[in-house]
């Protein structure tokens, strides 16, 4: 595992793994896995600049969503 994820491996679930795998998610899956309602999550990846587009799909990149969620919270 790499990162610090290994530190909390006696908590994380199959789930949490599926979810790491992936480096771009959709704002539904966002929104289901972080508990946020969908507009919160449209109008956080916008702020934090985490928003990739590709044709008519818009994807957020997870690792600079999840950064912005870890600084927002110190506050």
């Amino acid at each position: 595992m790499s990162g610090n994820v290994w530190m909390f491996s006696d908590q994380i679930d199959d789930e949490d793994m599926d979810f790491m795998r992936h480096e771009f998610i959709t704002y539904n899956t966002a929104s289901e896995y972080y508990g946020l309602g969908l507009k919160l999550v449209t109008r956080m990846a916008h702020e934090c600049g985490a928003i990739y587009k590709i044709g008519r799909k818009i994807l957020i990149r997870r690792s600079i969503f999840e950064e912005y969620l870890r600084e927002q919270r110190k506050f």
